[in-house]
């Protein structure tokens, strides 16, 4: 896969999260006024993670460097991390998720 081809599908996949991690912040305030505090903390590293994927991603774009493998690399285990992240949250409630 060439490294626009690249930045786009996982621009892609973090639109996707983005919008997961939205909707479960609003499932979260509409259970309850005083939040789990492992789901907030799990929320917030998928926020942490997509922020640094898009500053890589924006990095390969404006760079578009011979060799990225290294950036492909961090991309790919942010995409495990955030996957993680969504699982803790969602066992702990798992009515309220997809």
């Amino acid at each position: 896969m060439d490294i626009e081809n690249f930045c786009t599908y996982m621009k892609d996949e973090m639109t996707g999260w983005k919008a997961k991690t939205y909707d479960l912040v609003r499932k979260m305030e509409k259970m309850s006024p005083d939040p789990d505090k492992n789901r907030a903390a799990s929320i917030a590293e998928m926020g942490v993670i997509i922020d640094r994927a898009e500053q890589i991603l924006e990095k390969l774009e404006k760079e578009c460097p011979v060799n990225w493998d290294a950036e492909k690399a961090e991309l790919d285990q942010m995409i495990c991390d955030i996957s993680d992240r969504w699982s803790e949250a969602s066992e702990m409630s798992p009515d309220d998720f997809d």
